[in-house]
């Protein structure tokens, strides 16, 4: 799980330091402050330990370095790495980054695990002079191999599903615009299904289940949505909306989401009626109740209130809360944080919502 994150002069941002919950954590801000800079951030930290530190034994500074700036690249998709670096700065930029995890418990029963408070930090630096490659500053002394750290799922603002036959084959051999968010959804989405249905699906998605109406299959390369008496629909003809919250659906089917993991979703209202925004924050906080961690990215104040609403009743009101307000100030983006909505005063970034009520209202006056 991300637990802490810093940042200098990293594109939008000359200063921040954001502290995340175990739980539930909100991204607000408008077009343009940097939402999905920071999800993808944490998303890059936390697979670090996965593919560097995992079952592996010592590891050296360049192979680290090697692992960021490879990964850094694909993620960003920059022209080089320098272009990250704060245009109105020094030049010089810099990414700290803390992951928690556990030590799991010899002990038999249902102790849970021993925690990591102080976790790992990754930390890299670059400069608008750096073409290819970031420089680690201090590799970290201690790395458990036989730790246990969540992994992370990043589900993009587009939904993949219509464009999955092909994708893979396609992105490892064309340079093509997708960065490798998508690459890493294409492939959690070819594993396979669990045998045993996770709990998850039953704890924590009801509501979704009912509103996709169907499970995702996939055959021949191309996925299909099969509903009850078998009827199975190609997933292109499916609503866009649908096919987001059967992506989410799919990816706890094949345990690619489990508890102890995270989800950075990005824009998880875009294209869904209400009534399906509604679910969505059910299922958010549903999964965040269950044992996984969740960073979304939103600037829909009908998202953030019926978060708001749920919030508040008995069920949820036990769910830990993170809330991170980006806003445009000098130049630069400031970031405003804390554990409720009314820490951040978020409505200010929103107020374009509030003001056509303000103005719907008016025409009784006209």
């Amino acid at each position: 799980m991300i637990d802490r994150l810093t940042l200098r002069n990293f594109t939008v941002f000359k200063e921040a330091d954001l502290q995340f919950s175990p739980g539930l954590n909100v991204i607000i801000g408008e077009n343009g402050t940097g939402k999905t800079h920071l999800l993808k951030l944490g998303y890059l930290l936390i697979n670090a330990w996965h593919h560097l530190v995992k079952n592996q034994g010592l590891i050296s500074d360049q192979k680290v370095e090697r692992y960021f700036s490879e990964h850094i690249r694909d993620i960003f998709k920059p022209d080089k790495i320098g272009s990250l670096a704060t245009s109105n700065s020094d030049g010089k930029g810099s990414v700290s980054g803390t992951v928690i995890g556990s030590i799991p418990t010899i002990s038999i029963g249902y102790n849970p695990p021993r925690s990591l408070p102080d976790g790992i930090t990754w930390q890299f630096t670059f400069s608008n002079r750096s073409k290819d490659n970031v420089v680690i500053d201090k590799l970290q002394d201690r790395l458990t191999s036989n730790a246990s750290y969540g992994k992370s799922v990043f589900l993009p603002s587009k939904e993949i599903l219509s464009f999955f036959e092909g994708f893979l084959a396609l992105y490892e051999k064309r340079e093509i615009a997708f960065d490798e968010t998508y690459k890493d959804l294409a492939l959690h989405l070819s594993t396979p299904k669990l045998k045993t249905t996770p709990p998850l699906l039953k704890n924590a998605l009801t509501d979704l289940s009912s509103d996709v109406g169907g499970v995702l299959e996939l055959d021949g390369g191309k996925f299909y949505l099969v509903s009850a008496g078998s009827k199975r629909r190609e997933i292109t003809l499916v609503a866009e909306g649908i096919r987001k919250l059967a992506t989410l659906m799919h990816c706890v089917q094949n345990g690619s989401l489990e508890v102890g993991d995270t989800l950075f979703w990005d824009e998880p209202e875009s294209n869904l009626n209400p009534k399906l925004i509604k679910d969505v924050a059910v299922a958010i906080l549903s999964l965040c109740k269950n044992g996984i961690q969740v960073v979304i990215g939103t600037h829909s104040l009908f998202l953030l209130r019926e978060i708001e609403i749920l919030s508040g009743k008995e069920q949820f009101k036990d769910v830990p809360q993170r809330y991170f307000a980006l806003g445009k100030e000098g130049g630069s983006v400031r970031v405003q944080q804390g554990r409720s909505v009314d820490d951040i005063n978020p409505f200010v970034m929103l107020d374009e919502e509030l003001a056509q009520s303000d103005r719907y209202l008016d025409l009784d006056n006209v």
